[in-house]
């Protein structure tokens, strides 16, 4: 079965504190062709090209960037 990657739902150049290199690596290779979840990958090679060693400026700066009022409707939307 085919599958076409949807386009990345967010402008990677507007996330403040991560690089858009960084992000479009993680979709294109990592999360493109996964379903409706919100996951914080935590293995080093998803924040060693920003952030080093620095895990915890990581976890920030992604917490930051969640738009949670949208994630609240998506939520509310598909629970029982």
């Amino acid at each position: 079965m085919t599958y076409n990657m949807k386009p990345l739902g967010c402008d990677p150049a507007r996330i403040k504190g991560m690089s858009e290199r960084m992000i479009i690596s993680h979709y294109e290779n990592n999360y493109g062709g996964a379903v409706p979840i919100l996951a914080l990958d935590m293995y080093e090679h998803s924040y060693h090209i920003d952030y080093g060693a620095k895990a915890a400026d990581y976890v920030g700066v992604f917490m930051t960037a969640i738009n949670w009022p949208a994630v609240r409707r998506v939520y509310d939307g598909v629970r029982p």
